[in-house]
């Protein structure tokens, strides 16, 4: 067998890093139906431009020029330290996995910025064995959800005449006493308190399985910076929040790539708990889908991806009768680091 040779990638190496994205695609999302992944754009910009306090990390294995498997890993501070591993099919079974994966411990027990707990993400029984082989734990199960976009769409103008952005939609619904409203960008000012609170319920509320949770910094400064990144690296974030009165009960969130729009990303749903089976989770939904034609990157859209705790299934039935269905199930793993080996 030959030798890998593992390296770590500059940030500003964009030719070995475009190479390194591309290898990544392909070893995640070969055999799988319409998986997204980073497009180059937003790869170079996540790498120049880390979320502030942290840093990411791209480790690339060679065989002579070639790369061959990789590594990502992202650093941030007062959450687990995430890692991303993957091999070309071609290169499976001989080594090379282990061999990215012991380089990247050792990456880890050198540094001083790691968290005390590692997760990663799988999408196939292999990738599950070979977590487990290095000491990490099932923590969760999702599964990754799609809905025809263009068939939707051309459905739902069929029943319901479309509104347009930054207004309240009108939405079909047993109870009259809620309304939604849509934007398009950056979250309106005078919602924004609001939006921050239902985000860090969100991360309070998401299930997460055996996983350990995130720290939670949801202020409006966050959120602006957060948008702000999402623009740099090409995002436009379609939002709908709910309202019973003047208290803010529930949001959604969908992400649209300019630079690969393909897969539009819906991201976070949540409704309080209170106020749950009054069908502010599907008007939420809907009132967003409908944003859509007025981002001009949709035109290109075929699916939107979702993900689905395997065991949430008042989520799973929401989805299953919007015209989602399951295409695959993504595998959460973590351990705790081990710092202590020579």
């Amino acid at each position: 067998m030959s030798e890998i040779q593992i390296t770590r990638i500059a940030a500003d190496d964009e030719s070995a890093l475009l190479t390194w994205n591309d290898v990544m695609r392909t070893a995640y999302t070969r055999g799988r139906t319409a998986a997204w992944w980073r497009s180059a754009e937003t790869t170079l910009t996540q790498f120049a431009h880390p979320r502030p306090g942290g840093q990411d990390i791209a480790l690339a294995g060679r065989l002579g020029e070639e790369i061959i498997g990789g590594v990502e890993i992202s650093l941030y501070p007062e959450t687990p330290t995430d890692i991303e591993l993957g091999v070309l099919s071609a290169h499976r079974r001989q080594g090379f996995g282990t061999a990215l994966a012991e380089a990247a411990a050792q990456f880890l027990d050198d540094g001083d910025d790691s968290s005390e707990i590692v997760q990663t993400e799988t999408y196939c029984p292999a990738g599950v064995a070979f977590a487990q082989a290095h000491g990490m734990s099932i923590g969760n199960e999702e599964h990754r959800l799609l809905l025809d976009l263009p068939a939707y769409l051309d459905a739902d103008a069929n029943r319901y005449k479309d509104s347009g952005a930054s207004t309240v939609v009108p939405v079909i619904r047993e109870d009259p006493d809620f309304s939604v409203t849509s934007w398009i960008g950056a979250c309106p000012e005078e919602v924004l308190e609001s939006w921050a609170q239902l985000r860090v319920q969100m991360d309070e509320d998401v299930p997460a399985g055996f996983l350990t949770r995130s720290a939670t910094h949801a202020s409006t400064a966050a959120i602006r910076s957060h948008e702000e990144r999402m623009a740099e690296q090409g995002w436009t974030l379609v939002s709908s929040m709910a309202h019973v009165g003047e208290l803010a009960v529930g949001y959604t969130e969908i992400m649209v790539s300019s630079h690969d729009p393909q897969i539009v990303i819906q991201e976070d749903t949540l409704v309080d708990r209170a106020f749950r089976g009054r069908g502010i989770g599907r008007a939420l939904k809907v009132a967003n889908l409908r944003q859509l034609p007025a981002v001009a990157a949709t035109a290109s859209a075929k699916w939107v991806q979702t993900y689905t705790a395997t065991d949430n299934e008042p989520m799973l039935a929401l989805n299953r009768d919007l015209g989602f269905v399951i295409a695959d199930t993504m595998t959460a793993l973590e351990k705790k680091a081990d710092h202590s080996r020579a």
